[in-house]
């Protein structure tokens, strides 16, 4: 059977998936007073990069507020579903011990059609900082930043907090 997976790979499997889901019960369980992972966009700009906010989304929704997640960062229900589905996926391989899915060729022709999934990708980006802006969102927008006050006067913001 050319889909049996080794001893190894079974292993591999299993600790990406334990990995994956150690990261998310602790995002569930743990609260930082910092963003875990500090965006350089943001910190030049004052701006929200595309994935701003998203992991305090994630944490959103893993305790059931999709509001909240949704007013974050809404591309972090389509990116949990995707790693849920992968670690679903790799521990169905772990058990069955053969490979379902053939990840190489994934990973090609997800390639070639990353570079179309990039206007959408802006597209978003535009929205997600024009909302930043205007609603305000002062978690995801630094005011203080030269930039970021300039661009929020353009928008000109309904209301501001210092």
């Amino acid at each position: 059977m050319r889909n049996r997976l080794a001893q190894q790979g079974r292993w591999l499997r299993l600790g990406l998936s334990a990995a994956v889901l150690l990261a998310l019960l602790g995002l569930a369980l743990l609260r930082p007073a910092r963003p875990i992972f500090p965006c350089g966009f943001h910190a030049l700009s004052g701006l929200p990069c595309l994935f701003c906010g998203g992991t305090r989304a994630v944490r959103a929704i893993l305790h059931g507020d999709l509001q909240a997640a949704i007013y974050l960062n809404p591309l972090a229900f389509p990116a949990l579903a995707l790693v849920v589905a992968t670690v679903v996926v790799l521990l169905i391989e772990a058990a069955a011990a053969r490979s379902l899915v053939p990840w190489e060729d994934f990973v090609r022709r997800f390639g070639r059609i990353a570079p179309v999934l990039v206007l959408p990708a802006l597209g978003f980006w535009v929205i997600h900082i024009y909302l930043a802006l205007r609603t305000p969102k002062p978690e995801l927008v630094d005011f203080h930043n030269p930039i970021a006050a300039a661009v929020g006067e353009m928008v000109q913001p309904i209301h501001r907090q210092p």
